[in-house]
């Protein structure tokens, strides 16, 4: 990649934790009241080519065994097969448009150091945790029939059982929130911080819910 030069290099430097002034939403009676949410991780979403997903379900159906949850990796030539639309390609593009997003300025190396896909049957769950990474991300490939959609209804704190993936930090405090959950979908990729807590409730229903994740390690500009 292109290195900047020295003088943009040091106003990255002291701006790369600072929040940007941009409402987050805003109360448009007189007189306008503006929210800024300026603190905290950043989660992004996007969206993964159907081919994509397709050629990655053929690589894991034979891997799975029909009602057993199980977590394996994912071999190198699955990870480059497709080129420029490879997981690796993808993957490490959407984590330099993650970091550019966030510090105003992409990546200087990208490093993905493991792959691997998570298939759970009903009943699973992935209590909440962390990784040692600079970056991760969840890949939804398969998901499942939820039993009782009035679960979807629910929140995690009420112990809801539909499968949603839940992202977690500090506490209960006044005037701000800590929990925000995700409902799965094929194809839905996100990418966050290694060290940002989430985990994965249980569900109640037919079907695989099958996710592929990773661990990646970035360089930045200084």
């Amino acid at each position: 990649m292109t290195r900047i030069s020295a003088e943009r290099a040091k106003a990255l430097a002291l701006r790369r934790y600072e929040a940007t002034a941009v409402p987050w939403a805003s109360d448009r009676a007189e007189p306008r009241l503006d929210f800024y949410s300026p603190f905290g991780p950043m989660i992004a979403k996007t969206q993964i080519a159907p081919e994509l997903v397709a050629r990655l379900n053929r690589y894991a159906d034979p891997q799975v065994t029909p009602g057993v949850s199980r977590e394996f990796h994912v071999p190198q030539a699955a990870v480059v097969d497709g080129g420029t639309q490879s997981l690796q390609a993808v993957t490490e593009a959407a984590i330099a448009r993650y970091v550019n997003g966030v510090y105003g300025a992409p990546p200087e190396q990208v490093r993905v150091e493991t792959f691997w896909i998570v298939s759970q049957v009903a009943g699973s769950a992935s209590p909440m945790h962390h990784h040692s990474s600079d970056i991760s991300g969840v890949l939804y490939l398969k998901v499942p029939e939820i039993a009782d959609p009035a679960e979807e209804e629910k929140t995690y704190i009420s112990n809801r059982r539909a499968g949603f993936i839940n992202f977690m930090i500090g506490g209960r405090q006044e005037f701000s929130r800590s929990l925000i959950s995700f409902k799965p979908v094929v194809g839905d990729f996100y990418v966050f911080p290694g060290w940002l807590l989430h985990g994965v409730e249980p569900f109640d229903g037919q079907g695989e819910r099958r996710s592929l994740a990773f661990n990646a390690y970035v360089e930045t500009q200084r």
